[in-house]
């Protein structure tokens, strides 16, 4: 008697008005999460994008000026000191090999985990 009794409450939790709006907030709250986790995925990927593409134009405009790209070593400082570049070290590595001095050099920017980035600050106590 007591299983039938059980199994009754059971199923008429499952029809109340209030555990219904409770499932449906509980996959509204889940699903904003996920959106907000794919947004901080982005907005990191244009970031890094963003500074690797002001490495570009900065040794562009050094061969503009100097008919030549700054050497592999101490390149991407050359270009700090000489023409305005700023990058958080902190934030991001710079790979930068150059080929030759009138060769556009190789550039990459790899993102710091753990670096304060837009994900990291929004997730990085929850993953």
């Amino acid at each position: 008697m007591d299983a039938l009794r059980t199994h009754t409450g059971l199923a008429a939790l499952l029809r109340s008005r209030l555990f219904q709006l409770f499932l449906f907030l509980l996959l509204v709250c889940c699903g904003i999460v996920f959106a907000l986790r794919g947004l901080a995925t982005s907005v990191d990927e244009n970031q890094t994008q963003f500074v690797e593409d002001s490495v570009r134009r900065s040794a562009v405009q050094c061969y503009a000026i100097e008919g030549r790209f700054p050497a592999t070593i101490g390149g991407v400082q050359y270009l700090e000191r000489n023409y305005g570049l700023i990058i958080d070290y902190s934030r991001y590595a710079i790979y930068y090999e150059s080929m030759g001095a009138n060769l556009l050099p190789e550039i990459r920017v790899i993102p710091i985990r753990g670096s304060g980035a837009v994900y990291d600050r929004l997730f990085g106590a929850i993953s």
